[in-house]
């Protein structure tokens, strides 16, 4: 391992946040390779990298010099990752086709009331509840999730670091997936 890297690591480890976005840029080729394995169609450049940086400072926190090197630890984080999201994104996809009823059994049995999913439960109280239970960098975050604001104006205008809002960001989604789902 190069001295640069694992200074680097050792770093994160401390929590510095300059020393993770350098580690990071330092594997941006391996990033590219492996996202151009995969393909999510809600997912844009900026949402594989806000990910790929969260496995890299997951990596960098379990990585130890005698298990072998950092690239391949990494590398495989990504990959394992990757077919995660994939597979729940094809889980939820399925789900319509559970839900679904032949036109055969349709002709015999007559049109019945389909059953409701736990997403046609209207979700207002949850939702303030979920908006409630975020801080205010997460609620931050969120609003770049949403789009209604841009990554670039809370960095530059609202003196956020990259790193804060890619944390707050998972921890909105991670917060919105327990509640929501």
């Amino acid at each position: 391992m190069r001295v640069k890297e694992r200074k680097l690591i050792k770093k994160v480890k401390a929590g510095d946040d300059e020393a993770l976005e350098k580690l990071f840029v330092l594997y941006k080729p391996l990033v590219n390779s492996v996202v151009k394995k995969y393909y999510l169609g809600h997912y844009d450049r900026n949402d594989w990298e806000q990910e790929a940086m969260i496995i890299c400072y997951e990596a960098a926190l379990v990585y130890s010099s005698e298990k072998g090197n950092f690239g391949s630890l990494y590398k495989t984080k990504l990959s394992n990752h990757a077919r995660t999201l994939i597979r729940y994104n094809n889980a939820f996809k399925r789900q319509v086709y559970d839900q679904s009823i032949s036109w055969e059994s349709v002709k015999i049995q007559g049109i019945q009331e389909p059953r409701r999913s736990e997403l046609a439960i209207p979700i207002n109280d949850t939702y303030n509840e979920f908006v409630k239970s975020l801080s205010r960098l997460e609620l931050i975050a969120l609003m770049t999730i949403i789009g209604e604001m841009s990554a670039e104006y809370v960095i530059d205008h609202l003196k956020i670091e990259a790193i804060q809002l890619i944390r707050a960001r998972s921890r909105a989604l991670q917060k919105m997936r327990k509640a929501l789902f």
